[in-house]
């Protein structure tokens, strides 16, 4: 199905912008400005030019429409709302009869890198209208820890050409140049695909996108979660904002069944059986996971079968893996377990967006026959810090960790206890970097000698790359 731009338009709220035009001294020679919150970790903002707030309570992925004022030097400044500290505070010297565009991109973390600190991208256009017929499109790299990018505009399906529409495009820059004329294309039905710069792995995917005819875009790139680490958020010149999201789904699956032998898995039409045509992983063995496997959005049967048969022992049907979205399916449980300890396969939404400047850890405890838990961390042998507390089987911490990077020890202890005791007493070591987003699973058996777990694979915490 295509996505009509036209179609996802909505009114922006009165309350969420206020214009003060008398403000900004709008008396001739002028120009026109406007203002595009695109930074994903900072608070609604105000905008002040010239002393004067022109825009209040700006939230994130919002675009103001144009305003008139003087052209030459102006002071804009961009604030948490409310306050009168200025997270970003630029003196441009703006020329008559042109459009402006301040987007507000990057991090307002303490923590974040330099290079990816708050700032404002501001992009001039000559205010043209597109030719009849065509749709005027320019880009903006908006997602600070997206390394530079290729863009292809094609029809949809296309194979990549040889040469990008725009090449090597790195964050806060803008495409084609600020001040020059914007790109046009035919009005009509397009696929818009992002790759690392210079390479053809594909990082974004729109998908089928209706482009209509005489609009006038400005597309920023922001950060996403699911598929890719990018969304593009859309500014058509007179209308509300919105997000184009990755069209595809990812889906990660995981062996973490401790007393299943090796499996192979299905991913299916709903209602078809299985199949060699439909056997995504082969001869899966504990504690093994597949990595991000990219399909097409819509709904699935999955099936997990004993390694070289087609009888599924584990299902889940009717699993909807929705557009921009990543999902993560973990079999769980015991052989001839019952009740909690039951064999099945259970799915974890993941949240995959870096913390700029942090590491970001989901802990989910999937240890069929342990208590609850505390997750450590361990400096000299003692407990030093209890990030995740009476954490039970089989759920995940309520929100995602975040921590500086460095080296951890990280040990596991019942709910309570002050010994660890799992995987051991010296407990293991992790080395998280800035900007990376990992899942910690506990998994395997306590007691491998007697009871449900006997023969199951031994207790381990195991980490996962999310991105």
């Amino acid at each position: 199905m295509y996505r009509s731009i036209s179609g996802w338009r909505a009114l922006l709220a009165a309350s969420s912008i206020t214009l003060a035009l008398a403000a900004c001294g709008g008396s001739s020679p002028s120009t026109q400005l406007r203002a595009i919150h695109a930074s994903a970790d900072a608070p609604n903002v105000d905008v002040l030019v010239n002393g004067a707030t022109v825009l209040t309570n700006v939230p994130y992925k919002t675009a103001s429409g144009f305003l008139t004022i003087s052209n030459g030097t102006n002071r804009i400044q961009v604030n948490p709302t409310g306050t009168m500290t200025s997270v970003v505070d630029v003196s441009p010297s703006l020329a008559a009869d042109q459009q402006y565009t301040a987007v507000v991109v990057g991090s307002a973390a303490a923590s974040a890198p330099a290079a990816q600190k708050l700032t404002a991208v501001l992009v001039d256009d000559p205010a043209n209208a597109p030719a009849s017929g065509n749709v005027k499109i320019r880009v903006v790299h908006g997602a600070p820890a997206v390394p530079a990018v290729d863009i292809y505009v094609t029809a949809p399906g296309a194979a990549l050409p040889a040469s990008p529409t725009i090449s090597g495009l790195a964050f806060t820059n803008v495409a084609p140049a600020s001040g020059s004329r914007a790109l046009e294309v035919p009005g009509g039905n397009y696929e818009i695909r992002a790759t690392v710069a210079g390479t053809t792995t594909v990082a974004f995917d729109s998908g089928p996108v209706a482009l209509p005819a005489n609009a006038d875009l400005l597309v920023t790139a922001i950060p996403a979660s699911g598929v890719s680490p990018v969304g593009l958020l859309v500014a058509p010149a007179g209308g509300a904002a919105f997000v184009i999201g990755d069209g595809r789904a990812a889906l990660r699956v995981a062996h973490f069944s401790p007393n299943v032998p090796a499996v192979d898995v299905f991913l299916k039409a709903p209602g078809a059986a299985n199949s060699a045509a439909n056997r995504v992983l082969q001869g899966v063995v504990f504690p093994t996971n597949s990595g991000y496997l990219t399909v097409a959005s819509g709904t699935y049967d999955a099936s997990v079968a004993l390694a070289g048969t087609l009888t599924g022992v584990l299902n889940l049907n009717g699993a909807a893996l929705a557009a921009n979205t990543s999902t993560s399916v973990f079999a769980i449980g015991l052989l001839n377990g019952s009740g909690a300890q039951a064999l099945k396969l259970a799915a974890f939404a993941d949240d995959r967006v870096p913390a700029a400047g942090q590491a970001k850890v989901r802990v989910i405890h999937l240890s069929p026959d342990a208590p609850a838990v505390d997750v450590v961390v361990l400096s000299g042998g003692a407990i030093a810090l209890t990030p995740v507390s009476n954490l039970a089987y089989p759920n995940a911490t309520a929100a995602d960790l975040k921590l500086a990077p460095g080296s951890y020890t990280l040990a596991v202890v019942p709910h309570g206890a002050t010994t660890p005791v799992l995987p051991t007493a010296a407990g293991v070591n992790v080395t998280l970097k800035a900007g990376q987003v990992a899942t910690v699973a506990a998994v395997g058996c306590l007691n491998t000698a007697s009871g449900a777990c006997a023969g199951g694979q031994q207790f381990a915490l195991t980490v996962l790359s999310d991105n």
